[in-house]
């Protein structure tokens, strides 16, 4: 049986709650601690939340590359968009879900306060600190297709997803297979300090 939208809301709920209070008060302070879960593509429903806010919708092709997206932050709107009928969450059940959409989540609100926090500069070294990522992070951004300009969201992102993992496993500080320059990055611009 597929998951349900309600499923999904309560699990990204979870995932706010897990977030040090810290890191929920700047999501506040900077207008992205909203979220909606949606039973449709996230091109679709960003499109629907831009108009009834009387925003421009997305050109074509932005609403079709959405479209295949599990999430996104949505800046205009200031809402974080989960897709609950996306395919790769159809069959998932139990702690599997619960740790995927989680790790969703924790990749769009790090991704929201990356866009409201990093600087020119940091934007500016989006190819070095791609180079110095973890290979996993470094392929997956590079497979997706991101322009050079979006990469250092991207790895401030995964990076704070992957974090997230940790501290709700307990493990805390850097991990040894982090590059310094990218933890320091995230600690600055996302607040961690655990």
């Amino acid at each position: 049986m597929p998951s349900s939208v309600k499923d999904i809301e309560r699990i990204v709920r979870s995932a706010w709650l897990r977030l040090p209070a810290s890191h929920r008060a700047l999501l506040e302070a900077i207008g992205a601690s909203q979220h909606s879960v949606v039973d449709e593509p996230i091109g679709a429903a960003v499109v629907a939340l831009r108009m009834s806010a009387g925003l421009p919708g997305l050109s074509p092709e932005e609403r079709v590359k959405l479209d295949g997206a599990l999430g996104v932050w949505d800046a205009q709107t200031r809402s974080v968009l989960i897709d609950a009928s996306h395919p790769l969450l159809v069959g998932l059940h139990g702690v599997a879900l619960e740790r995927f959409v989680a790790r969703i989540a924790w990749h769009e609100w790090g991704h929201a306060l990356s866009v409201a926090r990093c600087s020119r500069d940091d934007i500016a070294a989006g190819r070095g600190l791609l180079a110095k990522s973890p290979p996993g992070v470094r392929s997956n951004i590079r497979a997706a297709g991101y322009r050079p300009s979006s990469y250092t969201h991207e790895v401030v992102a995964e990076i704070y997803a992957m974090l997230m993992e940790r501290l709700v496993r307990d493990e805390t500080g850097r991990p040894e297979w982090l590059d310094e320059q990218i933890y320091e990055l995230v600690m600055r611009v996302t607040g961690w300090n655990e």
